[in-house]
Parts: structure tokens; sequence; C-alpha cells
């Protein structure tokens, strides 16, 4: 039979980890041109589905509220499957890698398959051997289709539906046009090792970009734009993408078997094509992105004795801001068990003997020369912590910002078993990241309002940069006094462009360039530390 006129369905499964013998069927879908059925599976009395499968899929406890037991299941599937015997023909399913499901399916059909399984994975590594990534969102985004970012049994189908779709044309131009043919082939035609990488992306595209700083966006067969980055030169950066072959990333490999058209914006220096970048991340919301996305961020802004904080910078709080809540959280905790003579165990985010840290702080205050009682106050704390941010290298380009999650499993990433000593570390670690947090929270706040000169090298003349509000202005802007509270009405976006700009800025210095910056006048704070 020709493969148009087969009757396949496509079935696809979720599980709890990667064997049978450990892990557990969570989700099956099945789906032919006209009918979908999709159901969550009752887990094993005692077992919960693990934090990872939660975050891969979507799928939490609450939602097994309407699951159904596998066998129950299995039962709907049944008469899915009654018309295609009936026919005399065996039932075939079309899974894309065959290989994880195949042992699921077996054990939950007692080693007896109803059907017989064709993988749309093994087609493609006959068929295309260089194509970067095989995996199921890959694949599909070559074919043109957004498979999603969760795992989920329906969307695998529809991924896997037009995957099939494509590998028949495929087929058809090698001669292959039924089913006989395709198991003979499959049996007789041996995996073919990758030789060389084969993009979508047209290689006379990428290569007639031009030598100069801008940003890139790589955008999907569908128009989706995949990726946006920033380049000091967009042909060498975009080229450096598809050169090489081993110890390849495999997420960039998936995105740029999605990758069939780019979109470029040549800008005027690498600092302003920084700029345009976070921008862009913001508005595109790329799914290849990582760092500078909005997600769930907000700022921190504090009142004057830390006693209070809000996200938004008001009357009331205006020292700031501050990426996430947790970057002062230690600090605020050692005031607090200072004034109350009793440490907080939770003051790294790990338990820890409240006398480790009293023998800890004793032994950090010993080894510089300072009175335990100096500290129950975060001015006092910041103060030190501002000093010995003042003492690195002045030209040294700020590390990135840590992200909520990174920096809460950095604050607890110590040995099992610390020592005092190693807790006097601790501590000095956490000066200087809070007195960090507060520089950078100043060195942003004044490059909100200000007009920047840069000059990359004496050979190229400065440049000029007008900002208000944390925007680029295209027009002389007025020399009027900015705002009594320079953030207010701003967001985490004016934070990340701020933060990007002073990275460029220093980036430009540490290259022998120069920088000078001028402060728009602002009306002081009136009966502010911060000023002081």
């Amino acid at each position: 039979m020709k493969l148009k006129d087969i009757p396949f369905f496509f079935l696809d499964l979720q599980t709890t980890g990667a064997k049978p013998e450990s892990s557990s069927i969570l989700e099956i879908a099945w789906a032919d041109e006209k009918q979908t059925e999709s159901h969550l599976v009752i887990q094993p009395e005692g077992a919960s589905i693990p934090f990872r499968i939660q975050a891969l899929t979507g799928i939490h406890e609450e939602d097994l509220a309407k699951a159904l037991p596998l066998a129950q299941v299995l039962e709907r599937l049944a008469p899915f499957l009654a018309p295609r015997a009936e026919k005399g023909q065996r039932p075939w399913a079309v899974i894309h890698f065959a290989q994880f499901e195949r042992p699921f399916l077996l054990e939950a059909f007692a080693n007896t398959l109803p059907f017989d399984i064709l993988c749309t994975h093994e087609i493609a590594k006959r068929l295309m051997p260089n194509l970067p990534s095989r995996g199921i969102k890959g694949l599909a985004g070559y074919f043109g289709y957004n498979a999603g970012e969760l795992k989920r049994a329906l969307s695998h189908i529809e991924a896997t539906k037009v995957i099939w779709k494509g590998l028949v044309e495929a087929l058809e131009k090698e001669g292959i046009t039924e089913l006989s043919q395709l198991l003979e082939w499959l049996q007789a035609t041996p995996k073919k090792p990758r030789t060389k990488y084969e993009y979508p992306l047209a290689k006379e595209k990428r290569l007639s970009l031009p030598d100069q700083p801008g940003v890139y966006r790589m955008v999907s067969r569908w128009g989706e734009v995949l990726y946006v980055g920033k380049a000091t030169s967009l042909h060498s950066r975009v080229n450096s993408y598809f050169r090489g072959q081993k110890n390849r990333d495999p997420r960039k490999l998936e995105m740029l078997t999605q990758t069939w058209d780019l979109i470029v914006t040549p800008c005027g220096s690498p600092l302003e094509s920084a700029l345009m970048e976070t921008d862009e991340i913001k508005r595109l919301n790329p799914r290849y992105n990582i760092s500078l996305k909005t997600g769930k961020r907000a700022l921190v802004f504090y009142n004057r004795d830390f006693t209070s904080q809000c996200p938004v910078q008001d009357e009331g709080h205006r020292v700031g801001p501050f990426p996430n809540a947790l970057v002062l959280d230690s600090m605020l905790k050692l005031a607090a068990s200072l004034r109350e003579k009793r440490f907080d165990p939770d003051m790294f985010h790990e338990k820890l003997d409240p006398e480790l840290l009293k023998a800890g702080f004793l032994i950090f205050c010993q080894r510089h020369h300072l009175r335990p009682d100096t500290f129950a106050s975060m001015r006092s704390i910041l103060a030190l912590g501002l000093w010995w941010q003042r003492q690195e290298e002045p030209d040294e380009v700020p590390e990135a910002e840590l992200s909520e999650e990174e920096l809460s499993e950095e604050l607890g990433s110590d040995s099992a078993e610390p020592t005092p000593e190693d807790v006097a570390d601790k501590f000095e670690r956490h000066f200087v990241r809070a007195g960090r947090a507060l520089a950078r929270s100043r060195k942003l706040t004044r490059l909100l309002n200000a007009d920047i000169e840069f000059q990359m090298t004496k050979e190229v003349p400065a440049k000029h940069l007008s900002l208000r509000a944390g925007r680029i202005q295209t027009d002389p802007p007025e020399s009027t006094e900015s705002a009594r509270l320079p953030w207010r009405g701003l967001s985490v976006d004016t934070y990340d462009r701020m933060s990007i700009l002073q990275s460029e800025l220093q980036k430009i210095i540490s290259h022998q360039g120069k920088v000078w910056i001028h402060k728009v006048p602002a009306r002081p704070l009136e009966n502010s530390w911060m000023n002081s």
C-alpha cells in the first residue's frame, strides 16, 4: 500500500523517568487525522511526580485528580485500533523516538503489542544524517512546526504528524512510496554517521553579513524569532554558530535546526547593540534566550532603615534598586541576629548551627579587627561592604547578575559540614556581595539621566548618548532636573538596560578606551544616608 493511503495513527507517552522498572507512564495520547484523545495516568500508590518531570511537562500532582488507571486508558485505546484490525490490517503507530516508548508500551501490554511501530527518528537518521538535531523539537521546527516548551503528549503528537508528512515527501524523492519499500529500506540502510552539519539557513545569507556591530535575530520557518543576540561584528558572531563539529551545545543545535532566516540591525557601536539586545529580548521573549527575560522578576527598594521593602520606588522606599530580595537577605538576617543576640540558622539558606554561625562571625571580626556589635544595623554592614567593594580593581568588568534561583543555590553551595573558618569566609563574601549590590544600584541610578561620551580607541571619534529615564534620546534633551525619585515608574526592564550599559562602559575602559559621564543635575534626596 502507498504510504499516503495507510491509516497510520500517532502515539506519544510522557513518563516519570527513563526506564519502566523505575518509573511509570504519566500521560498517553493518540490520534489520527480525524480523532485525538489524551489521558493522564494514575500513578502507583505512594509514587509522586518528580520535580524535574513537573518542570518539563507542566503536569503537577493536583492535575492527577482527573487521571485514569492505566488499564482503563488502554481499554479506551482498543476501539481506536479495532476498525484498522477489522480491515485485515495490522495497525501501525507512528512514534518519534520509539526507542524510548517501546519498553513502556511492552510492559503496559504484557509484552504483546496490538500494533506495529514506525519510528520517525530512525527514518530521519537515515534520510537526514547531517541535520544538527533530530529531536522532536528540532525536527518539527525544521519542517515548520513549533512543538512548544513543555513536553506534553498532545503537542508531541501534532509535531510527529508534521515530521511524518515531511519525511514521506522526502522518501518519495528517494523513490520510496510504499510501506513494504520503507520497511526494506530501513532494514537495508545503515544509520549514517554525521560528516558535516547541514543547516536550513542559506549559507549566503550569513556570509554576506556586515563586519560591524549590531543585533541579530534567528527566525524560524513560520516567522517566530527564536533567539536574539548582540555582536561586535555581525559577520563574525553569527558565522561562529555554524563552525565546528565537536562538543556543540545540543540546545544551540536544536535552535539552528529550526533557523531558516536572519533579521539583523546594524548599530553604530557595540554599546548600542547591547542596549538594543535587552530591549528586543523583552519585546519578543524568544524561546532560546535565557538571560534578560523579564519573567517573574521584580525590583526591590528598601526604606531608610531596611525594615520594609517594595517592588517600586516611592517616598518611603528610596534605597535601591536591587535585582531581587535575596541579594541582601543574609545581611538583613545578620543585623537582626545581632540585635536579638540569637543567630538565625537559615542565614545562608542552609540549616547551620547557631553556635557555628556565632563562632564563624567572631573569627570574621577578629580577622579584620572589628567589634561584633558594630553590625547591628544595615548601614554599618553596607558601609563595610562598600569599602571592601571599592578595594577591587576599578576597571574590572562587573560579574553578571544572578537569577534568584542561581543566587539561592550559590548561597548554600559550600560543604555539608563547614568549619567556623568556612563560615567566616562566607561572611566576607556576603559583606562584599551586599556592598557590590549597593554600589551597583548607585551606578545604575547615575546612568538613568546622563549624557555619556565614549571613545573605543584613539583612532575612532568619540560618540555621544543622552539618556533620560534610562532611554536613549534621539533629539537633544532639555537640561531639566531629573525626578526626585529617579526610578519611579521604572521596572526590571530599565534595570537590565542600565546593567548592560554599565557593563559595556566598563568593557570600553578595560580595553583602554575612554568614557565620560555627565550626570543631569538631580534634586538631592532629603535626609538620605545614601548622600552622606
